[in-house]
This record gives C-alpha cells, structure tokens and sequence, in this order.
C-alpha cells in the first residue's frame, strides 16, 4: 500500500503552503482527509494529482473558487487544453502524471506518459525537461521517508530501459573516435551515464559503455581491446577532494594514450591543469560542445 501523505508533503510537491490548503479545504472542500488518531491530516495520491491539476488552472489564470468548482472531468478537460496551448505548463502536467505513476507503480500510465511525451517533444526534451525534474520531485520525497525504495526503483527502472531501448534503436556507427564509458567503483547510479552514452553514439562517435561500478585498474584492457580514444567518466556520490585526486592520478597514469573527460559531483573543485590528458565536463552543454 502506497505510504499515505502528509499536508507538508502536498506544500513540498505542490508548491502551495499547508496553510493556504488547510484554507481550501475548509472554504471550498477541496479534499476530505483521512485522520489519525491523533487527528493529522493524511492523503492519497489521488488527492496530490487533484491538487497539481488545481495548481496547473491556476497558472493559467483561472481564479480558485472556479477551478475548485470543476468536476474531475472538467478539471481534466481543463488540463488537457491547457497542456495543447502552454508548452511549459504541459512540461509541469506531464511531472505531475509520472509522479502519480510513480506513487501508484503504475507501468501502463507510465507507458502511457512516456509514449505521449517522446510523440510530442522528442527523446532529447523528454528526459531533459521532464523525467530529470521528475527524479528531482521523487529525490525530495525519497528524502522525508515519504517514497518507498521500491517506488524509486520502479521509476528509475523504468527510466533506464527506455533508454536503452533509444540507445538500441540508433545505428550502431564506425569512426575513428571510439569512446569508452563507465562509472567508478561504488557508484551505481547510471541514468545520467546513459543518456550521455545516447548522445555519443547518436553524434555517431563509436561507444562502449561498460557499466556502473567499475574498477579502474580492470579497464585498461578494455581500452587497449576497444582502441578507445576518448573516455568519460561520472561521479554521483560526494568524495573527498583527496579521494578524487588520487583517483586522477590513477586515470592519468593508466590512460595517458586516451582524452579523458569527467563529470560529477565535486570534479569541478579538481583544478584540470594538474594533469594534462584530463578535460572537465560541467553539464549536458559542454558535452554537446564536445560532440
């Protein structure tokens, strides 16, 4: 069973103050809570969507006593005209529903979502512009204890194997830059990682991807078998500025032949001019610039 929400977790989510929901709850009846038995408030994921679709009319101008007044149909009528009419309100709409999916482990409606967002912005903005936000909005409840492992799980998931079916779908090309991609040991987080191995092997850069976790001294031989010429690789963990230089001095040393690139958190307190075959990458721009 979904774990139940708090008021703050709907003022987290939403963006609109517990007090001023307590306001239209009372005024307008807008939900009608479960209760403790210590009389706090709780809610269902049906009520989040019911509110995010509330947030979304009033973005567009609508006045609460007329959105509150709506039937769940013609509040969904509302929705669907705003998202064909307000590409950044649709982006906020499209959030909502997959974090409703999420809620709920919903893999149709999450097929669904994904089908409906890739038809209309593309693969590039839909894991951009609304599944990166929507990791964020579930980081945040994750964070409260408000989010099962599980449900995170369920998402990422899901995420991954819609990008490695975009990276499977891709002509398989030959050139002369042969990258090499893979994650340090202990990390394991690799949705980042393989969007930017879509992106190289879409430019039509040959790519090895070698997963998440991966020992360094163990990939030297796929390097020299690969032929690589460039090689990327991510932080997603926090690391001691100690911990990371000596990690760059092993990646320098070992691939002295190769143009390596790193990306994450904390490499940008790295000073590259330490090491002279090292480049940084502070984002998806500078690898679009590099490709």
């Amino acid at each position: 069973m979904t774990q139940r929400l708090s008021i703050r977790d709907l003022e987290n989510l939403s963006g609109i103050k517990a007090h001023t929901i307590r306001i239209w709850e009372k005024r307008y009846e807008l939900f009608d809570p479960l209760r403790t038995p210590t009389n706090i408030r709780t809610y269902d994921s049906s009520d989040l969507k019911k509110l995010l679709n509330i947030v979304s009319v009033l973005k567009s101008g609508m006045k609460i006593g007329k959105a509150t007044s709506l039937t769940d149909e013609e509040l969904c009528d509302e929705i669907e005209f705003i998202a064909t009419t307000n590409s950044e309100t649709s982006n906020e709409i499209l959030i909502n529903d997959f974090l409703i999916s999420t809620l709920k482990c919903d893999i149709s409606l999450f097929e669904e979502l994904y089908s409906k967002s890739v038809s209309l912005i593309g693969i590039e903005k839909t894991i951009e512009d609304i599944l990166y936000p929507l990791l964020v909005k579930i980081g945040m409840l994750w964070t409260v204890s408000k989010l099962q492992p599980a449900q995170e799980h369920f998402t990422s998931q899901m995420i991954r194997q819609k990008l490695f079916s975009a990276i499977d779908a891709l002509p398989q090309p030959r050139s002369d830059e042969r990258y090499l991609l893979f994650l340090p040991e202990g990390e394991n987080h690799e949705i980042g990682m393989l969007y930017g191995y879509y992106l190289i092997k879409k430019s039509g850069r040959e790519c090895l991807y070698l997963g998440p976790s991966v020992p360094i001294k163990g990939v030297l031989e796929s390097v020299k078998n690969a032929s690589s010429t460039h090689i990327v690789i991510q932080f997603i963990t926090s690391r001691t500025n100690d911990t990371i230089n000596n990690y760059l001095i092993d990646v320098s040393e070992l691939f002295h032949s190769q143009k390596v690139y790193l990306s994450g958190v904390g490499i940008d307190q790295i000073p590259e001019t330490k090491h002279n075959n090292l480049r940084l990458l502070s984002g998806l721009k500078d690898l679009r610039k590099l490709l």
